[in-house]
């Protein structure tokens, strides 16, 4: 089997693995909710993982994952464009590149480990063709409609915010690794050069506790807010929410909050001369129900913090039992609903709300764009779909 087809199957098994259409976060009363306010149809699609990715003024963007294949609508549901970038073409990106972002412009920007950064027009013309940062030895396969990165502008340029996904080139790791890594990527949007930023705040475990943890664990969610120069940002398996100052070159770090998230579990770490680098994973560490926060996103005056819960170290056996293929069926619903992804809203540092009441979610998540929430309807269970609703709402709180 090559590296793309393995790719693949790692891809779409993370895809079946997130399919709890069903679901709804909690049914707990919370002071917020989401209200639908519009949907959009598009009709006679024929796609192996057809995803939203992003809207605009003009235009609504999907694309088909499972073929590397970009769909451009207009904002009644009419196609307009679509096409493809695979195998040799100049800008062909993975079934694994981050969702779709947007210039102001309207231009498309593709970000991909495997490839490199890429900007195409509407119609699929190649605009910039930027290569890899440096070669990925992991790869991130969860199906999300979550911003995994963001196109900002400093100093009057425009750039692509985003991050290494996994690994670095392999190297020797240990305590020192932390104290030199940094943790974004800033790819300018006109020459494709990128440059590394923000080191570990010597607050966080990872820099603090000379341990080591999975790659995993450090991937950042972040936020950069233009007006006021702010960065926040947080690690997938550490709820502390960051805050820095980047009016200048490198971010400074202004604040931190720990949060309290319900059923969220940290990693310990491990003993760096007891795991080799190439098992610093979860599933090579044996911790596949791992916590992770999946997204930041800021709507009005509030942060919106979407995160898995998972076990306590103590409880990760129970775990494996309940989703093995012997489990009782009323077993695994159970844990099924403890494991249940949820959206907790921020205020000033602070937890104000453990859950969003919401409509359900297909992929289990939602794009923020100029503050609406945008996502799919779940998917038909007796057939094939050929058509996909998307709706867009507001975050209201519940009086």
């Amino acid at each position: 089997m090559n590296f793309n087809k393995i790719i693949a199957v790692l891809f779409l098994f993370a895809f079946s693995c997130s399919q709890k259409e069903d679901s709804d976060y909690s049914t707990e009363k919370y002071p917020f909710q989401i209200i639908p306010t519009d949907s959009i149809t598009v009709d006679n699609i024929l796609a192996a993982l057809f995803l939203f990715q992003n809207v605009n003024k003009e235009h609504i963007f999907f694309r088909d994952a499972g073929a590397s294949k970009i769909f451009v609508f207009d904002r009644s549901g009419n196609l307009v464009n679509d096409w493809t970038k695979s195998g040799d073409v100049p800008g062909a990106f993975s079934m694994i590149a981050d969702n779709l972002v947007l210039t102001s412009k309207g231009d498309i920007v593709v970000s991909d480990n495997l490839n490199g950064v890429k900007v195409f027009s509407l119609d699929g013309t190649l605009l910039l063709d930027g290569k890899p940062f440096q070669y990925q030895t992991g790869i991130y396969g969860d199906v999300k409609l979550f911003r995994k990165s963001q196109v900002i502008r400093k100093s009057g340029h425009d750039y692509l915010l985003h991050h290494l996904d996994l690994m670095d080139e392999v190297q020797t790791i240990g305590e020192s690794f932390y104290k030199r890594r940094k943790n974004l990527l800033l790819t300018s949007l006109s020459t494709g050069e990128s440059s590394q930023h923000l080191y570990f705040p010597t607050e966080s475990k990872f820099y603090q506790s000379g341990k080591a943890f999975p790659f995993e664990d450090f991937r950042p969610a972040f936020y950069f807010e233009e007006e006021e120069s702010k960065l926040y940002l947080i690690f997938q398996n550490e709820p502390v929410l960051y805050e820095y100052d980047w009016s200048g070159y490198e971010p400074k770090l202004t604040n931190h909050n720990r949060l309290d998230l319900e059923g969220f579990h940290e990693h310990e770490g491990w003993d760096y001369n007891q795991i080799p680098y190439g098992k610093l994973n979860t599933e090579n560490l044996d911790s596949h129900y791992s916590s992770k926060i999946y997204s930041l996103e800021k709507v009005g005056d509030y942060f919106l913090i979407n995160y898995k819960p998972g076990p306590p170290k103590s409880d990760v056996e129970k775990w494996k039992h309940a989703f093995s293929k012997d489990a009782p069926k009323n077993l695994k619903e159970e844990y099924l609903q403890k494991a249940e992804p949820r959206t907790v809203v921020v205020k000033d540092g602070e937890i104000i709300s453990q859950g969003i009441h919401h409509p359900k979610m297909h992929y289990d998540s939602y794009g923020v764009i100029d503050d609406e929430i945008w996502w799919m309807k779940p998917l038909n269970k007796d057939k094939e779909d050929e058509s996909y609703t998307i709706y867009k709402g507001k975050l209201k709180e519940i009086m």
